[in-house]
């Protein structure tokens, strides 16, 4: 029994080690918003309608994701208000989860257990993580997607009618589950010959037809923001491109934020080394190794294995590039958290390099080429384990949602503990804090990244349970402050 638990409690504590700062993570921004448009009257039938298609226009809310949005946000602040914890654990026992089911879909694949301990590990410790980790609103919900995913192509291997469930759950959870029927498809192409697979493909076809009804109704019923630029595609090739690089060096561990410090012409902006110190250097000699060393690999396996361009890894790069396009034309929007139904693929592809080089050298005959082979190969899975490890830790800190999580719980506890109740429809006036430093003019002083911070009045509206609160920041409006029933806070955020 402790054989076969044992690499899912190396898996769990290695996460628990890199990541264990989210969990003490308070909510922010978004997830306030989740939170007050999850609301209802406590009722079964206002909380099945939370199930409904409602137009972008009516609600202010994008996409169909009721399962892991509405009706989790809706469940969680009945039973435990605005308690982070639950939350948090929630969302750790999911990537524990999902860490599980890419070990069995990996294996039940190609029964390898190397590979489907490599493939889990690598999953859940990459960096790529601390966006569904710490970023709430976003990050649960492809977190959840990929459960249903998962299941969805386990259940397929198995023939078993669980697959249509769980799609449909994977739907309601994010679109970008949207993916699957084709990922039946070429998993179908994969696993039998052509004969046996042009009879098994007719599986395919009902998800393919709910994936349309889908679609359909994601389109008219509900709609996208006209206004908001991030939600604009941008149809370049030159683009797309450029995405799907910077998704792939997230994947293999380079910190998110990285991409705000990148100029045109690939320059890096020198503030870099300000933010990031000593990490700077461990992150990129480790990334440049990596890239060398899988460039030498592919070389390697080219001249040695000339079969390792397999049906298999073709269905797994295809699931990768694949699990991208719902939001490859949205440049603007690009965040680690959109890789989170891919990874399993990726490091799929990256173990499978592994995997045949270490085959490869052991058909060779010179005992020093086995032995450099060995060498290489733990420089690349050290390289690759210390370079996600690196970002990961670096982003306790440094990530947005960390950072603002953090201020957010602040804000609050100083407004609660200043004002422990407050009358029905008071005014908040939140004011700059004189102390607070200059970062950027677009950012402005502490008023406006409170409002940021605290989604601007959703927080304390919910924190006080009264949607009649209103409140102000110097930065961005300021009250009439002839009125008597104002409550000042200074905005202490650093």
């Amino acid at each position: 029994m402790l054989k076969k638990i044992f690499p899912f409690l190396i898996i769990f504590t290695v996460i628990l080690f890199l990541y264990y700062p989210a969990l003490f993570t308070y909510f922010s921004q978004d997830d306030f918003f989740h939170f007050k448009v999850s609301l209802t009257d406590g009722s079964i039938r206002k909380f099945v309608n939370l199930f409904g298609f409602y137009s972008f226009s009516d609600r202010g809310i994008a996409f169909y994701r009721p399962i892991f949005r509405e009706a989790l946000f809706n469940t969680f602040y009945s039973l435990f208000g605005l308690n982070a914890y639950p939350f948090r654990i929630f969302q750790f026992l999911i990537l524990f989860l999902n860490s599980i089911l890419a070990y069995h879909l990996i294996q039940k694949i190609f029964k390898n257990k190397f590979l489907s301990f490599f493939v889990a590990f690598f999953y859940a410790i990459c960096s790529a993580q601390v966006s569904p980790l710490y970023y709430l609103a976003g990050g649960i919900q492809v977190l959840g997607a990929t459960t249903f995913l998962l299941l969805t192509l386990i259940f397929i291997l198995k023939n078993s009618i669980l697959s249509y469930i769980t799609f449909l759950l994977a739907l309601g959870s994010h679109e970008l589950a949207s993916i699957i029927p084709f990922l039946i498809s070429a998993l179908l192409f994969i696993q039998y010959p052509f004969k046996k697979f042009l009879r098994k493909i007719w599986i395919a076809c009902p998800f393919f037809f709910i994936l349309l009804v889908y679609l359909y109704l994601e389109i008219t019923k509900i709609g996208f923001s006209a206004t908001e630029k991030e939600y604009q595609a941008i149809f370049s090739l030159k683009t797309i491109l450029n995405s799907y690089m910077w998704y792939a060096g997230w994947a293999l561990g380079l910190p998110e934020m990285l991409i705000d410090f990148v100029l045109p012409g690939f320059k890096l902006n020198p503030t870099l080394l300000r933010y990031w110190g000593n990490y700077y250097m461990i992150i990129f000699s480790t990334f440049l190794t990596i890239f060398f060393l899988l460039t030498a690999a592919i070389i390697y396996l080219s001249i040695k294995k000339r079969n390792f361009f397999t049906k298999q890894l073709l269905f797994f790069i295809s699931w990768f590039l694949l699990s991208l396009l719902p939001i490859i034309l949205l440049p603007l929007h690009k965040s680690t958290q959109y890789l989170e139904t891919g990874l399993v693929a990726f490091w799929t592809i990256i173990g499978l390099i592994i995997l045949n080089v270490h085959q490869a050298s052991k058909l060779q005959l010179v005992r020093w080429e086995r032995k450099v082979v060995s060498i290489f190969l733990f420089i690349l899975i050290s390289s690759l384990f210390i370079l996600s490890a690196t970002s990961a830790i670096l982003q306790r800190t440094t990530y947005w949602a960390a950072e603002r999580g953090r201020y957010a719980e602040k804000l609050i506890k100083q407004v609660t503990t200043t004002y422990p109740i407050l009358p029905k429809g008071s005014v908040i006036y939140i004011e700059n804090d004189p102390n607070y430093p200059f970062v950027a003019t677009e950012w402005g002083s502490s008023s406006k990244q409170a409002a940021f911070i605290l989604n601007n009045a959703d927080a304390l509206r919910l924190v006080y349970k009264d949607s009649t609160i209103t409140v102000y920041y110097e930065d961005l409006e300021k009250p009439d402050l002839s009125e008597n029933n104002i409550y000042f806070v200074v905005a202490r955020i650093y």
